[in-house]
């Protein structure tokens, strides 16, 4: 049964009626991007326009067998609509459909189940090619290691494989800046021991939502992905519906950076100042507690330091489907303890993002939701309100001025 905050947060806009001694400074929204179903000839189009590589026959010349790296159910990526025209295209240049295997990079995710792979991949690539789901402890070999110390073990078939195709989405992320590209790698085909070590160079640098410049855990991916010898990455940027809205194809880093900047080309929105207070909410995350943090992420980038935020999320299927995650988040750790254990490598590589979270939770953090209890609420270091008016009453600031975001996750506040 949908609930009443789901309800709420699935609207583009909040109708909000602030105290008069509150200035609003906007209501601030990715702005509406044209979308397109795509077709054959939509894929082919990037595939044969690559960024930084001559040309795909080129690429692909006297490669007898391929796998395709996709990613997995926690990115929207439409596995179904990319697969099948590059099926067709490996095909023309000499790769069977009986030479090609797909390999889920799922990192350290769960395995999807079969409805979950015939939901991303679509009947037509299920009955095409074999697929593997990546096993982060087994069947792994070591490529070398990174000028920053990271040991690279990846998924054997993907180190074997003469040709190596990356398949992803562009979004920003808290950790490596953005989605898509090397991360591929890792941590999509990547070894546990492999992907705690990247994570943990988040003690390395000022890690934030959507940052690049000067990331050491986006930079130790990418050269990763050169040792490993990552052909080709097509990666997809998507609209608040997940449909799509561009296609990118080409070298690892150079498409990829070029996929960013288009990112923000269609989901950056300029603010006139950072604020008192940032109201945002969960669309279009709304499943965990886990994945709606993007938009606390966002918020963040747009909050003075005395600041509060005020978080409208369902979480209609609770904290988070990794138990790791939902026992740390629950335990409350502070960012000093987080941190020794990052030094030391022992957090896990997925939890990592909790160093950066209880560097949030700095700020007044107000939670409106009917998927958690008050209890759970509070024991993540966070306090919880049972409504907007309840939550706008219980902050005593003068004359504050208030930002807007509607869509949280998607959006990336810039000055």
């Amino acid at each position: 049964m949908t609930n009443a905050i789901e309800n709420l947060v699935r609207h583009r806009n909040l109708a909000l009626k602030l105290p008069k001694h509150w200035r609003l400074l906007g209501q601030f929204s990715p702005p509406e991007t044209n979308y397109f179903t795509p077709q054959e000839k939509d894929v082919l189009y990037a595939l044969k326009n690559l960024i930084g590589i001559p040309n795909f026959e080129t690429l692909v010349h006297k490669k007898k067998n391929a796998v395709i790296i996709s990613d997995d159910k926690s990115r929207p990526t439409p596995a179904n609509l990319l697969i099948p025209p590059l099926l067709d295209l490996l095909n023309i240049n000499g790769i069977p459909d009986e030479n090609i295997k797909i390999i889920v990079g799922r990192g350290l995710h769960p395995s999807l189940t079969k409805s979950e792979l015939q939901e991303k991949f679509g009947l037509e690539v299920l009955n095409r090619i074999k697929i593997y789901d990546h096993n982060p402890l087994k069947s792994l070999k070591f490529i070398g290691k990174t000028t920053y110390g990271t040991s690279i073990l990846v998924n054997s078939q993907v180190a074997k494989a003469d040709l190596k195709i990356g398949v992803g989405c562009i979004m920003p992320h808290e950790l490596a800046g953005y989605t898509g590209g090397s991360s591929i790698i890792i941590p999509g085909v990547a070894g546990q021991e492999t992907i705690n070590q990247n994570h943990c160079l988040i003690g390395t640098f000022d890690a934030e939502f959507g940052k690049i410049e000067g990331n050491t855990i986006r930079e130790d991916m990418e050269e990763a992905a050169r040792l490993l010898g990552l052909d080709l990455i097509i990666n997809v940027i998507l609209n608040t519906k997940n449909q799509i809205v561009k296609v990118i194809a080409g070298d690892p880093i150079k498409a990829h950076h070029f996929g960013i900047s288009l990112f923000k080309q269609f989901y950056s929105v300029k603010i006139p100042k950072k604020a008192d207070i940032v109201i945002t909410q969960s669309y279009s995350r709304n499943g965990t507690f886990g994945k709606a943090m993007k938009a606390l992420f966002a918020a963040d980038l747009a909050l003075k330091k005395e600041g509060a935020i005020i978080f409208l999320v369902s979480c209609r299927d609770g904290i988070s489907s990794s138990s790791i995650f939902r026992q740390m988040l629950l335990q409350n750790p502070t960012s000093d303890l987080l941190f020794k254990f990052i030094e030391k490598g022992e957090l896990p590589g997925e939890s990592c993002v909790l160093y950066l979270f209880s560097k949030i939770k700095q700020h007044r953090i107000i939670v409106i939701t009917d998927g958690l209890s008050q209890n759970e609420v509070e024991q993540m270091g966070l306090e919880f309100a049972s409504n907007l008016d309840e939550a706008i009453q219980s902050i005593a600031k003068k004359n504050p001025e208030v930002i807007i975001f509607p869509q949280g996750p998607n959006t990336l506040p810039t000055l």
